[in-house]
């Protein structure tokens, strides 16, 4: 009887540190059980009422209503929205706080540091890209130029210039390397913003810009604006008469711009795996999905290690684009 005691009590003994072992040994899958169990802050490293700041907000209220969890937007614009992503990186790796933005705070920024501030393949873990817009380089609708070659042609004959959103903002990068690829030779007109340097093309202060499908529509539909080229791998379904960069004879010119969420550097791959879930979730519903042609985006789905994998290209593109632009880093 006593041995039988001692036999049992052997046998608990055992079992309890089997299941110790256990908790100890998986610790991201028992917190990805219970995540999340409080409210997501998602910070957007942009002011309130742009593109990023739109897509976000409709984003956390589809993942709110689809989990029964508040996910809060939280603005955090500044220096290029290093601040925003800054908040993200020094926050816990739990979940609770996540970043949505665009390549501009995360790779783009750092690359134009002398000692970038942050990394994204060591600071962030990227989780999910939630919007991809192909752009269009466009000239005047009053300007004699009604396709590629026209416009690089012409500036290799005449002093010609093109306007972007800013210094060192994608619009400007997508010119340089519209540059590099046709040869064009034009000088740079930077602006404040994405409508000032639409009006100065409007205006003729220059030939030629570059901006999204969203920006471009209104324009485009009352004939003011006329897009030469689409940087997508085929033509637009919305923009069918505009021939892509590859039909005018530039081959491999396929660019874009993607919107993305990020979590702290040293998540729990559970974790990670089940805020993927949510946010491909509250992606699929209609609102999202409405939402997104509103603006005229896609909303392609794709694995983390996939994100990652595409997030690495588009910073070598960005880097030889920065080179191009003979822009040097600063401190």
């Amino acid at each position: 009887m006593k041995s039988r005691s001692i036999a049992a009590r052997t046998r608990r003994h055992a079992l309890l540190c089997v299941l110790a072992a256990t908790a100890i040994g998986l610790p991201g899958l028992a917190g990805a059980q219970a995540y999340p169990s409080k409210p997501i802050k998602m910070i957007i490293p942009a002011a309130p009422g742009g593109g990023t700041d739109v897509m976000g907000r409709t984003l956390a209220r589809v993942m709110s209503e689809k989990n029964g969890i508040p996910v809060v937007v939280e603005n955090r614009p500044g220096a290029s929205g290093s601040i925003g992503v800054q908040a993200v990186i020094n926050a816990p790796a739990d979940g609770y706080t996540i970043l949505m933005t665009l390549a501009d705070a995360t790779t783009i920024y750092p690359l134009l540091k002398k000692t970038p501030p942050y990394k994204v393949d060591r600071d962030l873990t990227p989780i999910a890209q939630v919007a991809f817009t192909h752009v269009l380089y466009a000239v005047s609708a009053a300007s004699p130029y009604k396709s590629v070659q026209d416009l690089v042609a012409q500036s290799k004959s005449s002093k010609m210039a093109y306007g972007s959103n800013g210094f060192a903002t994608t619009s400007h990068l997508w010119i340089e390397l519209f540059k590099q690829k046709t040869g064009a030779d034009m000088l740079h007109v930077p602006y404040k913003g994405a409508a000032p340097a639409l009006q100065g093309l409007l205006s003729g202060e220059h030939s030629l810009v570059v901006a999204s499908p969203a920006t471009l529509k209104v324009q485009m539909d009352a004939g003011r604006v006329r897009p030469i080229a689409a940087t997508s791998p085929k033509r637009l379904p919305a923009f069918p008469d505009v021939p892509t960069m590859v039909e005018s004879g530039y081959a491999d010119f396929v660019v874009g711009a993607w919107f993305g969420i990020f979590a702290p550097a040293k998540m729990s791959p559970a974790i990670a795996d089940k805020l993927h879930d949510m946010i491909v979730t509250a992606m699929a519903t209609p609102e999202y999905q409405k939402h997104a042609e509103s603006f005229k985006f896609d909303t392609p789905q794709m694995p983390r290690a996939d994100f990652a994998k595409l997030i690495a290209a588009d910073a070598a593109v960005w880097r030889a684009a920065i080179e191009a632009a003979k822009i040097e880093p600063e401190d």
